[in-house]
């Protein structure tokens, strides 16, 4: 596990209520970010003294974020042995991203029906990003700005049902996303895969951009079926 990125809390945390849950969140967040970005792979269990020095905080806040992520699948807790990072079976994979695909795809239908020219401009930014991170090899920044456009597709359908049912999977299935990129042939298939769907959005093909972002989920997640498979279970 690395740590090195984070930075610890310039003040100590803060009495109260209100500060205690504010601590909690951040907390959290910090876990799911390490999570998400791979910096605790799948199956690595969390070291609570590492990570809590690293964090500027005491294990109580620790294991109480180690519960809700827990709660929300990211983590399984051992009795009497912390937690650790789940990992989920190539069925399991392949199962959320299947789902997310046809929740990502109705988006895509509903955001180029709906999508205004800031949106548009937004979308086209992001995909500059990657492209930029795509030839400078940056994993990390790729990922983000990638990320950042599906997210784009479900906040422009406007769908309260459709978010909450949208980040509720990835939350589940956001921390392998990453591991794909590591291949370098399904990194240029990627590239290839946004640019044909920003292509379609913008000239307002919305059949044929909800099917090219359906495809691209699946391959997304067959890829990360593929690599779960090749790993230790233990």
């Amino acid at each position: 596990m690395t740590t090195d990125f984070i930075e610890a809390p310039q003040e100590k945390a803060p009495r109260g209520p209100f500060r205690r849950e504010a601590l909690h969140a951040q907390v959290v967040q910090k876990l799911r970010q390490l999570i998400y970005r791979g910096d605790i792979a799948a199956g690595e269990r969390i070291n609570e003294s590492e990570l809590a020095e690293a964090l500027g905080v005491s294990r109580t806040p620790l294991r109480e974020a180690t519960k809700l992520l827990a709660s929300e699948g990211l983590l399984e807790l051992l009795p009497g042995r912390g937690a650790r990072v789940r990992r989920f079976s190539s069925a399991e994979i392949r199962d959320h991203f299947e789902v997310i695909g046809a929740l990502e795809r109705h988006a895509v239908e509903i955001a180029v029906a709906t999508m205004r020219p800031k949106a548009a401009a937004e979308l086209q930014r992001l995909q500059d990003q990657m492209e930029v991170a795509f030839a400078d090899g940056d994993q990390r920044a790729y990922y983000l700005a990638n990320q950042k456009a599906h997210a784009l597709f479900v906040r422009v359908a406007d769908s309260a049902t459709l978010s909450a049912l949208h980040e509720t999977l990835t939350k589940k299935a956001r921390h392998d996303r990453h591991i794909t990129l590591t291949s370098p042939q399904r990194w240029v298939e990627s590239m290839r895969e946004h640019r044909d769907l920003l292509a379609a959005v913008l000239a307002g093909d919305a059949f044929k951009a909800g099917m090219l972002m359906l495809t691209h989920a699946r391959r997304t997640g067959e890829a990360i079926a593929e690599i779960a498979e090749r790993s230790p279970t233990s």
